[in-house]
């Protein structure tokens, strides 16, 4: 009995090593789940979380893995530019809403189909605005409640709703609303999160097991909730607590489950197509092309008098392949995601605009100039014109087109990094180190290149020791020391098919020296560097050919 609380302790340690080396490895080898676990959402007593506007962040393209970034507007958005009240006064607003196949945070926003479909319908001299109202994750709930507390609500003059098959599933996820004894719908207050929840929701580990419990319920065919669903968007785990955890293992949805959440679902649509139509606009729902509609959900939507685009018969008849396909294996889909790619996209935009061409009366666009027209369109982002090169060149207004796409990332640093890294790299006398990684000096940042990387490469940390001029520059706790010391994992991005790049800003005062590397720790603890160097304005470049290069020239 005396051995049974050591052996607790024991037993403790070795669970929490194992977790913390699972975690470590996931991080380092498997990063799949980096955009869950470090996604930018804010708090929103209404919706559970929401986008933050102004925002900016990263993401990498699922099959190519090559970088773009992932601008939100002023709007909180996912757009190429801001809407002022102006600008949707003076023109015709589309108001798209739905989840991560509307939100497309997967590939570069110009290839979303909601910005194609935008310069489709701006072709005419009309003023149109198509607005990407989708968020990672959000259920029919929360995107209704996105409408009625947008700012601007009563200047939508049409509202599309995508819907997607796991939609009834959020709704029990989210917990938002419920009926009443007498059927009436009723809105709920948002759950409070726990103190550990902030904790769990960074953890890729925890993606992981929610992603492999739902595989495992999927494999046995048990009608459960969808617990990958609940990975949409980092926060997802946020409003979930033991109450949705709970429900993701193993709880079977029996029928009056299934009765309840269709049913809320119903006055959901109900509740949105009345306020919509109350503000003067139109509503309708939209339905993806990855699976047949189904026979439930277009009656009901047909019981409510709703409008229906259906993209999946669209999608059929532009090719007739489509509807024998399996989703899995469709050409208009990521080969390592679910979600429509760039061929699935464009294909949207065009069975959008047909559809809003006929029902706002406007004038028929022959397929011979809407191709030439996207061909143009595609032109102004390298002439990459899914699912297959379409000429024409960079004519027109093409060259403007580019430009107000990339008007916004501009404010992003890596931008001009993406863009001028080849000219930096190509000035000899920019590169301080040759290692593992050659770091170049630009400015006031230090930029860590290596060619024929992978993403393994640039996971280890990097540490950089500043040494000043004059000591007094350096913070009071490290003037003993004479430097000052960082250490940062820095994800690397991969610029072009060959090359990535980490970056780190240098302080602001004058210095004498940097020593910098990366490196790692062994199993005691121990720090084992994989590579550093050392550069000073009279050391030169370690290992390479010695020349002076002062810090005031190298700024």
């Amino acid at each position: 009995m005396k051995n049974i609380f050591p052996n607790l302790c024991l037993l403790l340690v070795s669970c929490v090593a194992g977790l913390a080396l699972c975690e470590v490895s996931l991080r380092v080898f498997y990063p799949k789940y980096r955009h869950l676990a470090e996604a930018q959402f804010r708090d929103d007593a209404m919706r559970i979380w929401a986008r933050e506007p102004h925002s900016r962040d990263w993401r990498t393209h699922p099959d190519t893995f090559t970088l773009h970034f992932l601008n939100h507007n002023n709007l909180a958005l996912r757009q190429h530019r801001n809407f002022s009240a102006a600008d949707l006064a003076a023109a015709t607003n589309i108001g798209v809403f739905g989840d991560s196949f509307t939100e497309n945070t997967g590939l570069p926003v110009q290839y979303s189909f909601t910005e194609p479909l935008d310069y489709l319908l701006n072709l005419g001299g009309e003023r149109f605005n198509v607005l990407n109202f989708g968020v990672y994750g959000y259920g029919p709930g929360q995107s209704l409640l996105h409408y009625e507390h947008f700012r601007y609500v009563e200047d939508l003059n049409r509202v599309l709703y995508v819907y997607y098959v796991n939609d009834l599933v959020n709704i029990l996820e989210t917990g938002l609303f419920h009926l009443d004894d007498t059927g009436r719908l009723i809105r709920n207050e948002t759950i409070r999160s726990s103190w550990w929840m902030p904790f769990i929701r960074r953890l890729h580990i925890s993606y992981l097991v929610l992603d492999a419990s739902g595989r495992l319920s999927s494999a046995l065919g048990e009608r459960t909730v969808d617990t990958v669903s609940l990975m949409h968007g980092g926060e997802r785990l946020w409003f979930s607590e033991w109450r949705a955890l709970r429900r993701s293992f193993g709880r079977r949805l029996d029928d009056s489950d299934e009765k309840n959440r269709r049913e809320i679902f119903r006055q959901l649509i109900r509740r949105w197509k009345h306020l919509v139509e109350h503000n003067g606009s139109t509503f309708s729902v939209v339905l993806l092309p990855s699976h047949p509609p189904e026979r439930a959900i277009v009656d009901l939507l047909h019981a409510e008098d709703v409008e229906i685009i259906d993209l999946y018969a669209c999608f059929g008849a532009a090719d007739p392949a489509h509807p024998q396909r399996s989703w899995p294996s469709s050409p208009y889909r990521f080969k390592n995601d679910e979600h429509w790619n760039e061929a699935g996209n464009r294909l949207a935009a065009v069975c959008l605009y047909r559809v809003l061409e006929e029902k706002m009366g406007l004038p028929h666009l022959s397929e011979g100039r809407l191709q030439e027209a996207l061909s143009k369109y595609y032109a102004a982002f390298g002439d990459e014109i899914p699912p297959k090169r379409l000429g024409g060149g960079l004519s027109g207004g093409a060259a403007e087109i580019r430009e107000k796409y990339l008007a916004l990332d501009r404010h992003h640093p890596l931008v001009d990094w993406q863009e001028e890294i080849v000219e930096v790299v190509a000035q000899s006398d920019k590169r301080i180190i040759r290692s593992v990684f050659d770091v170049y000096l630009d400015g006031t940042l230090l930029i860590y290149v290596k060619e024929d990387c992978r993403p393994v490469d640039t996971r280890a940390r990097f540490f950089l020791h500043v040494t000043p001029v004059d000591d007094g520059d350096l913070p009071q706790n490290r003037r003993q020391y004479g430097f000052e010391h960082r250490d940062f994992a820095q994800g690397g991005l991969k610029i072009d098919a060959r090359r990535c790049v980490v970056w780190r800003s240098l302080p602001a005062y004058p210095i004498r020296q940097i020593r910098t590397g990366q490196f790692v720790k062994d199993e005691q603890g121990n720090y084992v560097h994989l590579w550093e160097g050392e550069f000073s304005m009279d050391h030169g470049v370690e290992g390479g050919e010695r020349r002076a290069l002062t810090w005031k020239e190298a700024r």
